[in-house]
Formats: structure tokens, C-alpha cells, sequence
């Protein structure tokens, strides 16, 4: 009753995010979750859809583990795809533009938000289902990028300290020159 109130209430600008959530709770329940990297390490998870501006929170999932509710026609997928599915539901075919983290990232993801109108853009595991082969296996040197494209659906890995790989549906593999020191911009279009 509550995230209907909170959609009714206000319409999400063009930028939006999911990422989980820990309310902070110690009493006794089944689906209680330990998450060690959250400053409440107890509690409930809560999966959460919103406006990256304000961060008001537009839609919201508790995750209760098997028995957590998912819109019944996205049941066939995993937790990562159907939890993104079920939230951008109502969204979807207006032109969004979907931030997400290493866990809701992939390209089955990307795939489908494509075919209805939605764009994607976050860090992914580099051996996710999908991906290129050349990322498991890739080895780069401190400043080196790899960018594989397909269709509107880029992946990229950079190294610097550590590599990082990206998924994006708004950007393409071209390098940008650095006008001051003609030396290309690591940053991609």
C-alpha cells in the first residue's frame, strides 16, 4: 500500500537507479539478512527503484528470500533480472535511463530493457552469461581499455589500480581526443 502511495505521488524524472537497501533490525525473523559492508549489519533488504536527482524512492521489493514476491511474468529469470524487471515495470517504453550496480548488471538485462525503450549503464561482473570470452581471460596493463560492442549494448574493461568492466546501452566504443595534449581521453562518447 505504501510504494503504491509513493508512485501515485510523484513521477520519477528520466534518470533512474536500483540498488538494495538494509533497514536496520535485530528482532527475530526468518529473512533477516547479515550484509558486513552496511553500516546497519542487520536487518531487512529491501531492493529499490529511484530518481537518481532527488533519490525518492519510487518502487520498492522486500526481499524475503525464496518466498519474495516478483510480478508472476517475469518468474522464469533470476533474481538479478526478474528483481530489475518487477521494478521498472510500470516504466517501461518511456525512455528511462536505468542506473544499476554489479549485481542487477548483465547483458540479459540490458537486452531486454532495450526492447522497451530503456537504456542501461552499470558496472558488471566480467564473467557474467553473455559477456565477450575475451573478458575472463583478458589480462591489461594499468591505462589500457577493451571495449566490445553489439547492437546498442557496449562492455568495456579498464585497469587502473583494479580492472573495471561496464555495461552501457548510451555509449559506443570510440575514444575521444584530448584537445589540450592530443592524447586520447580515457573517458568513452
Amino acid at each position: 500500500m505504501l510504494v503504491q502511495k509513493f508512485k501515485s505521488a510523484y513521477t520519477p524524472n528520466q534518470s533512474v537507479a536500483i540498488d538494495e537497501s538494509l533497514v536496520a533490525f535485530k528482532g527475530l525473523l526468518g529473512w533477516k539478512q547479515y550484509i558486513p559492508t552496511k553500516s546497519a549489519r542487520f536487518g531487512l533488504k529491501f531492493f529499490q527503484l529511484c530518481e537518481s536527482e532527488s533519490g525518492y524512492i519510487w518502487n520498492s521489493i522486500i526481499y524475503t528470500g525464496k518466498g519474495t514476491i516478483f510480478m508472476e511474468e517475469y518468474e522464469h529469470y533470476g533474481l538479478s533480472t526478474k528483481c530489475v524487471l518487477t521494478l521498472i515495470h510500470e516504466l517501461k517504453n518511456n525512455g528511462y535511463l536505468l542506473t544499476t550496480d554489479i549485481f542487477f548488471t548483465s547483458p540479459e538485462v540490458a537486452e531486454i530493457l532495450l526492447k522497451y525503450k530503456t537504456d542501461v549503464i552499470g558496472t558488471v561482473r566480467g564473467n557474467r552469461k553473455r559477456l565477450p570470452a575475451e573478458f575472463k581471460t583478458m589480462k591489461l596493463k594499468k591505462g589500457e581499455i577493451k571495449a566490445f560492442q553489439k547492437g546498442k549494448i557496449m562492455v568495456f574493461q579498464w585497469r587502473d589500480k583494479k580492472t573495471l568492466t561496464m555495461l552501457s546501452t548510451i555509449h559506443n566504443a570510440e575514444l575521444v581526443l584530448n584537445q589540450e595534449n592530443q592524447q586520447p581521453n580515457k573517458s568513452l562518447r
